[in-house]
């Protein structure tokens, strides 16, 4: 294997760990690493050959990623058979990669909001009340990190989407 093909096999390797940390099975990422490399719309038989996945898993995947709107699929100009290429850049990914963490910590933010609230109306023994007071201090802490988190990440995204514009 020359120094080249192995680069774009460690690159490939990288794609597929960033699809599977965000929960995308290994073969989302080779596909989307190996558009990245031809820059080129590519049908099914040219992905598996690249990929070296097997034709009927290469059409599951893109099937997949096409509803997901990773792909865009379209007839070849011949008519023959369908060509797809990446809907998606680098940088659409990072941002949307980033959008979904921030709309999970805002569930996570809701949530320990909705604990401080059930914690505040509970009827705490006399006992409980100092270790309650500090649950209320430890969640009031986490989400005012929490929000603080959220604003410094929409305000990333939001400057992320003017530069890459």
């Amino acid at each position: 294997m020359s120094s080249l093909q192995a680069l774009k096999t460690e690159f490939i390797r990288i794609y597929e760990g960033v699809a599977s940390r965000r929960g995308l099975p290994t073969i989302f990422g080779r596909i989307m690493a190996v558009f990245f490399l031809e820059e080129r719309e590519l049908n099914q038989k040219e992905l598996a050959d690249l990929t070296r996945y097997s034709v009927s898993s290469v059409s599951r995947a893109l099937d997949q990623m096409a509803r997901m709107g990773l792909v865009h699929k379209h007839r070849s100009p011949s008519g023959d058979y369908s060509v797809y290429h990446m809907s998606v850049d680098l940088g659409d990914l990072a941002v949307s990669g980033l959008r979904t963490w921030v709309e999970q910590a805002e569930i996570n933010r809701r949530e320990v909001e909705g604990l401080r609230k059930k914690l505040e109306s509970a009827r705490i023994r006399k006992g409980e009340k100092a270790e309650a007071g500090h649950l209320d201090g430890m969640l009031k802490r986490f989400e005012e990190k929490l929000q603080l988190i959220l604003r410094v990440m929409r305000e990333g995204i939001e400057q992320l989407e003017r530069l890459m514009a």
